[in-house]
C-alpha cells in the first residue's frame, strides 16, 4: 500500500504534539493536519472542537510555515498549543474578534515554550501575538526542530500549494467628452479621474462618464 508522502512530516509533527503534552498535561492528544492555505490571523476558539473520542480538532500546519523552516514550523505549533490551553481552560485569550493577543495568551504562549523578547512593544492592534521561541524551549524541542529540517526540504515540493491569487486590475472608467456628433471616449483609472478633470483638446468639454 502506498504511503502518503505527508506521512513523515504528519509523524514529526504528532512527536513534537506528544512531546509538548508531556510537558503540559492539560493539552489534549490531537490529530496534526496540513493545509495549504495562508496562517491564520485570526486565533478565535470557534477553531476548537473535540471527536467523540476526545481527540482535539482544528490544528493545522500551513504550507507556507513549512517553507520559512523548521523552527518556525515549531513556533507556530507552540503558539497554537498557547491557544488550545487557553480553551480548555476557559481563559479568554483574544479579543478584537480573535485577532488581539492579550496578557493571559502571553502567559500560556510562556507556559508551552515561547517568550516575549525583553523590550518588545505589543503590536499595534493584535497585542502579544508574535512571541518567540525561547532559548530553553529550543533546547527541549531540538530533536524535533533537527527531524523536521531534514524531512521539510524532502516533502514540501510534494505537497499541494494554493496558486497565487491573479493580479486584480484597477477599476476603469470610461469617460466621453462634448463632439458632436460622435463624442470621443478615453479609458482612466478612478484614482486617475479622482485627481481633477480632463479636458478634450478638440472640443474643449471635460470628459465624464455620464
Amino acid at each position: 500500500m502506498p504511503t502518503s508522502p505527508q506521512a513523515p512530516l504528519l509523524q514529526a509533527l504528532d512527536a513534537l504534539w506528544g512531546r509538548l503534552r508531556s510537558d503540559v498535561p492539560d493539552l489534549p492528544p490531537s490529530q496534526l493536519t496540513l493545509t495549504p492555505e495562508p496562517a491564520r490571523t485570526i486565533h478565535g476558539p470557534e477553531r476548537w472542537t473535540r471527536a467523540d473520542d476526545g481527540l482535539l480538532l482544528g490544528l493545522v500546519v500551513p504550507t507556507e510555515m513549512l517553507e520559512a523552516g523548521a523552527r518556525a514550523t515549531v513556533e507556530h505549533v507552540l503558539h497554537e498549543a498557547a491557544h488550545v490551553l487557553c480553551w480548555v481552560r476557559n481563559i479568554k485569550d483574544t479579543t478584537m474578534r480573535g485577532a488581539y493577543h492579550n496578557a493571559s495568551y502571553l502567559a500560556a504562549a510562556e507556559e508551552v515554550g515561547l517568550q516575549w523578547p525583553d523590550g518588545k512593544e505589543r503590536i499595534r492592534g493584535r497585542g502579544y501575538s508574535e512571541p518567540e521561541l525561547s532559548d530553553e524551549a529550543a533546547v527541549t524541542y531540538a530533536t524535533d526542530i533537527a527531524a523536521l529540517s531534514t524531512i521539510i526540504p524532502e516533502v514540501l515540493p510534494r505537497l499541494p500549494r494554493t496558486p497565487p491569487p491573479a493580479a486584480k486590475r484597477p477599476d476603469r472608467l470610461t469617460l466621453e467628452c462634448g463632439c458632436k456628433p460622435k463624442p470621443r471616449q478615453i479609458r482612466v483609472a478612478q484614482t486617475v479621474a479622482a485627481l481633477g478633470p480632463i479636458t478634450c483638446g478638440v472640443c474643449g468639454k471635460e470628459f465624464t462618464n455620464e
